[in-house]
């Protein structure tokens, strides 16, 4: 628990940081734990910890110099709230979050990771569909923090996973303002959202390997604004692909702009790692405790460990500079990763199945590669003979066997 306040004391100071750089005052806060609240107040001499209990203020170890923030070696140690209390108003003992909404979206999310929901039962129900791709109660967590300083923490649902290619990412965002409930945004597959050191929220989003956007935004009210955006787009250059903008992430051209220049601008936003709490920490609170075998546990780690190897690859095929042979190699890698993944699981599910299950199981698996591989043709039939053909149906395969690789994984007992 060390750790994870530190690191959110340095999300929170960050925060009140940016607020005095553009003239604001007041307070910000985030809950580290569902019993600690670090308390942030921004004033004209700069930025103080303020402990509730004691009422006592010491400098934070932080500077801004030039807009740069600086955050010192020290820990700063997070007073503690019961939830609830004062500045909460939704909150009770019986809450985990302090807010009666929030409990809902966290019960509603262990409800759909307990009952194995696919992706669109996720989406169904109002929630990211993402989470149709994990198996776990600890794969999933939130994080509160207020991140616009009006004194209403905001909830982040997200991966936890120690992975760097899910650095800062969040699924769902959701906010309360004048008592009302809304979801600001949600993630999707070819658009991510990430946290920023300085607050900032990114959004990564493609269209293909060759057209990408890197965005940046503040928080205001119950809306994204966004302050800038690098484009990278072969199709409209294949010369000179980058593009700035302030307007619009994927229309504006008119601000063509280097690589070297592009690199720099996106190294200006350092993403946080999110401390998020498992909602299998929670879960017995929330009245929704999942008991998982040690069988099951192993292969939803495996299985994990498989998605992190290819997400990375699809990171690539994404957002890589890459040639046509290039990415067709890569996309068979990903391929056969869920391959193997499959053909792993399926020894875990001759352990765990009794004979008649296995028989039925076999004949429907039979049927589901007949219906992969008539799509994998379908799919490359429109680029028959050309280099792209490849490259379409690695990535159809890939995508067809990771989700077979999830609906199996479910069948563990």
């Amino acid at each position: 628990m060390k750790r994870k306040r530190a690191m959110t004391a340095a999300v929170v100071v960050a925060g009140a940081a940016l607020a005095v750089s553009q003239g604001n005052r007041g307070v910000l806060s985030a809950r580290i734990s569902d019993r600690t609240v670090l308390i942030v107040q921004a004033e004209d001499s700069g930025i103080l910890i303020v402990d509730e209990e004691s009422g006592e203020t010491a400098p934070s170890q932080l500077q801004i110099e030039e807009s740069i923030l600086v955050i010192g070696s020290e820990e700063t140690e997070a007073s503690e709230k019961a939830s609830g209390e004062e500045g909460n108003e939704e909150g009770n003992n019986a809450s985990v979050t302090g807010f009666a909404q929030y409990d809902e979206i966290l019960q509603l999310y262990l409800t759909g990771l307990n009952s194995a929901w696919d992706a669109s039962e996720f989406d169904e129900n109002g929630l990211c569909y993402l989470a149709g791709y994990l198996s776990s109660t600890d794969e999933l967590g939130y994080f509160l923090m207020d991140l616009d300083g009006d004194g209403t923490e905001e909830l982040l649902i997200g991966q936890v996973s120690e992975e760097d290619v899910y650095l800062g990412m969040f699924y769902d965002f959701y906010t309360i303002k004048e008592e009302e409930f809304v979801q600001v945004t949600a993630s999707a597959e070819r658009g991510r959202f990430y946290l920023c050191m300085d607050g900032t929220i990114a959004y990564e989003s493609s269209s293909g390997a060759f057209c990408s956007s890197n965005a940046f935004y503040t928080f205001t009210g119950t809306e994204l604004e966004l302050t800038e955006a690098v484009l990278y787009d072969a199709w409209e250059d294949e010369e000179n692909p980058y593009f700035y903008s302030t307007t619009d992430e994927w229309e504006d051209h008119s601000t063509p702009i280097s690589q070297e220049e592009a690199s720099a601008i996106l190294n200006t936003h350092d993403y946080m790692e999110i401390p998020y709490t498992t909602l299998s920490e929670v879960a017995e609170e929330l009245g929704m405790a999942e008991i998982v075998s040690p069988l099951k546990q192993q292969a939803i780690e495996e299985v994990e460990a498989v998605r992190a190897e290819a997400e990375a690859i699809a990171y690539q095929l994404e957002n890589d500079p890459l040639s046509q042979s290039e990415l067709n190699q890569l996309s068979y890698e990903m391929y056969q990763i869920w391959d193997d993944a499959l053909n792993v699981l399926w020894g875990y599910l001759k352990e765990s199945l009794s004979e008649e299950e296995m028989t039925a199981l076999t004949k429907e698996e039979i049927a589901w590669i007949t219906e992969k591989e008539s799509a994998i043709a379908a799919a490359g039939a429109e680029f028959e003979g050309g280099t792209m053909q490849p490259y379409v149906e690695n990535t159809t395969g890939a995508e067809l066997t990771k989700e077979r690789v999830y609906v199996l994984q479910e069948k563990l007992s």
